[in-house]
């Protein structure tokens, strides 16, 4: 009996001998270089790169050289982190939720957007309607602009670049002007912040946390219902920025003010 290959798997495995050939080189590559060292045509390694750079998988620079993607370098460190993210975070999460007394989400990028990965719901009366595996945008949520606060320039800028800017409530702002405002913004304070831009009647604050190489891997946000605020604003943020700098030390990450060598 003749086993028929699955549709578009011979495809799939020569865009992954592709991905592993850039891969194995310490720096940029040539397309030529690329075509001597598989057994594919010009045409179909023309194919094959313009299909992986449209997703994002390489990226071909000015000098017409392909490298690997920042969305398959965020893939790989979401692979390595997003399985025990949840067992690691569970109980700074739980107690930064019994310290304020309000909502605590644990979000981690998926493609364009952020999704919800935990959530610690808070015992009071009133509660978010939010759960696990919501989808959230960058620019208009506290966990969003967390976490683009948190890469690089060039990283920060291809991710903008191919954003479709579709505001998550009619009266929401989205232009790549406040974007770059809210994540300058959340550089200069520390956390981020989202003042009823997801969901009418709710304030959230947000931090990144980063792995060992100061990459942010997840964001986690406290969410509070307006009329539950209270006036002094740190004793939510205080306690999100050491609760997510506990978790990040966890996953290896140093703060170069705590490295004293």
């Amino acid at each position: 009996m003749t086993i028929q290959q699955v549709k578009g798997t011979q495809s799939f495995s020569r865009g992954i001998d592709v991905l592993q050939i850039i891969s194995d080189h310490a720096k940029p590559i040539i397309f030529n270089d690329i075509l001597k060292e598989s057994s594919l045509t010009r045409p179909t390694l023309y194919r094959i790169l313009s299909s992986l750079e449209e997703e994002g998988l390489v990226h071909k620079t000015n000098s017409k050289h392909y490298r690997l993607g920042s969305r398959l370098i965020s893939l790989a460190h979401n692979a390595l982190t997003q399985i025990d993210i949840r067992r690691i975070a569970f109980t700074a999460l739980s107690e930064l939720r019994d310290e304020t007394g309000e909502t605590v989400h644990l979000a981690i990028r998926s493609r364009d957007m952020m999704v919800y990965v935990d959530k610690f719901e808070s015992k009071e009366i009133v509660r978010m309607t939010s759960m696990v595996g919501t989808l959230i945008p960058f620019y208009s949520s506290s966990v969003g602009k967390a976490y683009l606060s948190g890469i690089e320039d060039n990283q920060l800028n291809e991710i903008l670049k191919n954003l479709e800017l579709l505001p998550h409530k009619p009266e929401t702002k989205a232009n790549l002007d406040k974007i770059y405002k809210d994540i300058a913004l959340t550089n200069k304070n520390g956390y981020s912040f989202d003042n009823e831009e997801n969901e009418n009647g709710i304030i959230c604050f947000g931090a990144n946390i980063k792995d060992n190489t100061s990459f942010p891997v997840a964001s986690v946000s406290v969410s509070i219902p307006t009329f539950r605020l209270k006036k002094d604003k740190s004793i939510y943020w205080k306690p999100l920025l050491s609760k997510c700098d506990e978790i990040s030390k966890l996953l290896g990450y140093m703060n170069k003010e705590d490295d004293n060598y």
